[in-house]
């Protein structure tokens, strides 16, 4: 069943809520609040889902994760569409073996939830980064980023379930080999 869309996530994201009640002169500054979002993305029958997949499909990893990076490059840093899109890209691209890529897409990812304020999906996204960080051979961004993810699973409030297991993944990804590269 082909409904259009899929709801893909839920993210938070700041907006501006200005009441409809006050006009501007007796509201000084603006106020704003962290509303939580259902996120609809493209279904299959969006064009880019489709040529994507037909890349995927035909092996072509690198070309279809060009694609959603060309594609997350033209959103605004706080769209949540933005957040799904460069995840997508930095999985397409760790397939295609191209791990820098696949890092610095995922540390957009990253960007992006800080931006939106989910700070739950940044560390995972952080703790993406620094598996991916393992298979590129850098030691100092699987740590920089495994620190960002156990740090904001310390300061900010995260569910039992979450900081548990960010925790567990920030010491598995830790204690994994790195092979140094030049």
């Amino acid at each position: 069943m082909n409904t259009g869309f899929r709801i893909l996530s839920t993210v938070t994201v700041v907006a501006l809520l200005l009441p409809a009640a006050l006009s501007a002169q007796e509201l000084p500054r603006p106020t704003y609040e962290l509303p939580s979002i259902t996120v609809m993305a493209p279904s299959e029958a969006d064009p880019l889902y489709e040529s994507a997949a037909a890349m995927y499909q035909a092996g072509e990893w690198e070309a279809a994760a060009q694609l959603y990076r060309d594609a997350a490059e033209g959103m605004p840093q706080n769209d949540p569409n933005s957040y799904l899109t460069y995840d997508q890209a930095a999985r397409l691209y760790f397939y295609a073996g191209e791990y820098g890529d696949a890092r610095k897409m995922m540390e957009e990812a990253a960007g992006v939830a800080e931006a939106t304020g989910d700070m739950v999906a940044a560390a995972y996204r952080h703790v993406d980064a620094a598996f991916i960080a393992v298979w590129e051979g850098y030691p100092g961004k699987r740590r920089e980023h495994v620190m960002t993810a156990e740090k904001y699973a310390m300061e900010h409030e995260f569910e039992a379930a979450d900081a548990e297991k960010i925790g567990a993944l920030t010491r598995g990804v830790a204690a994994l080999p790195v092979e140094e590269r030049n």
